[in-house]
């Protein structure tokens, strides 16, 4: 199985065309602002993303790997990453919000930078919590992905599940579930955990908050 990367993306349930430039761009300014200007004010919007990261570390298994001896990538980590909890070696943030983000927090391993053209080296090590439905393209970023880790090091993902179904806002402009992230890796990586009956936020779905997620832990095969 091969991960194509044309104007959309295949997947079992069919072919969902990328968003076209303009919506990106309208994407990536509204995710900006929800965090520059939210709703609820700044300290309750970084407290209540801050208060779920150790959660989200326990459902990648995040706190069971040698991070300390590793070099760490963090896909759209935004201005708090998960991975400020991790020890590491070293680690890069790529974020193309990175500018904005700086007048609120420091930052100090973020590039401005998009994952579809990052050209940084092999890491051991790449994270992506809730990043993936703001990307432009969720097939080229997970190409990408694929090329920026190590044989045999690992890759966490962690996303709501069809969000722009579920948590209907501006940034969020792509629907994808953990058969999206199988579809991509596959044939190259083993899946080492997953789960994909979790909750994650605050948006009712279904009679309850929280919209449904998923986490996936994959690990690059070095044997055929």
């Amino acid at each position: 199985m091969s991960l194509k990367i044309a104007d959309g993306v295949h997947t079992s349930d069919g072919f969902r065309p990328f968003v076209k430039l303009d919506a990106y761009g309208s994407a990536l300014k509204a995710e900006a602002e929800s965090w520059v200007t939210p709703d609820a004010g700044l300290e309750d919007k970084l407290l209540r993303e801050r208060i779920r990261h150790p959660q989200l570390v326990r459902h990648l298994l995040l706190d069971k790997l040698p991070t300390h001896r590793w070099d760490i990538l963090e896909v759209g980590g935004g201005p708090l990453p998960v991975s400020d909890l991790l020890p590491f070696r070293s680690r890069v943030v790529v974020d193309p919000c990175t500018d904005d983000y700086r007048a609120i927090t420091p930052c100090p391993d973020h590039i401005t930078a998009e994952i579809e053209t990052y050209n940084g080296p092999k890491v051991d090590l790449i994270i992506s919590t809730n990043s993936l439905d703001h990307v432009r393209s969720p097939s080229l970023a997970l190409a990408r992905i694929k090329q920026h880790v190590k044989p045999g090091g690992y890759v966490a993902i962690f996303c709501n599940t069809n969000n722009a179904i579920h948590h209907k806002h501006p940034s969020h402009i792509h629907n994808l579930t953990v058969k999206d992230i199988h579809h991509a890796f596959d044939d190259d990586f083993e899946t080492v955990w997953e789960r994909d009956d979790l909750r994650y936020g605050w948006v009712k779905v279904d009679g309850r908050r929280g919209q449904p997620a998923f986490a996936i832990l994959l690990r690059g095969c070095v044997f055929s």
